[in-house]
């Protein structure tokens, strides 16, 4: 003899997934494929019930984003400033600066702007900015 239970939010939640992803019977329209949906009821007894909604094969109606990871070398290099323009470091400050004299190396120091419109866009797609 079995008791019967209240259902709990987890089985609520999986049959209403399950009603979102099956089609409803009414949705047949006569002569179509309602006989090959019934026969393929039964074969349903035997799978899981994620292979039923398409997680299985990655095609699901739960399916996720594809990823889309940002370019780790440019964003270590590129900064996105408070008004969303990208600041770059400038060149030539790492080695050779025995020769180069002081209020140079200090220009080199600060950072600029990327100028041309076009290269910023291009930054901003690889940053994911």
């Amino acid at each position: 003899q079995q008791q019967h239970t209240t259902p709990t939010a987890a089985t609520m939640m999986f049959s209403a997934m399950l009603r979102s992803v099956l089609p409803p019977l009414r949705s047949f329209a006569p002569g179509s494929s309602l006989g090959g949906f019934l026969k393929s009821s039964m074969a349903m007894r035997n799978e899981s019930p994620l292979s039923l909604m398409g997680w299985a094969n990655g095609i699901g109606a739960f399916r996720e984003k594809a990823c889309l990871s940002k370019n780790k070398s440019a964003s270590k290099r590129f900064i996105v400033r408070g008004k969303g323009r990208i600041r770059r470091g400038k060149g030539g400050r790492s080695h050779n600066t025995g020769h180069k004299g002081r209020k140079r190396i200090n220009r080199l120091a600060a950072s600029t702007g990327i100028k041309e419109k076009a290269i910023e866009e291009r930054m901003r797609v690889l940053i994911r900015a």
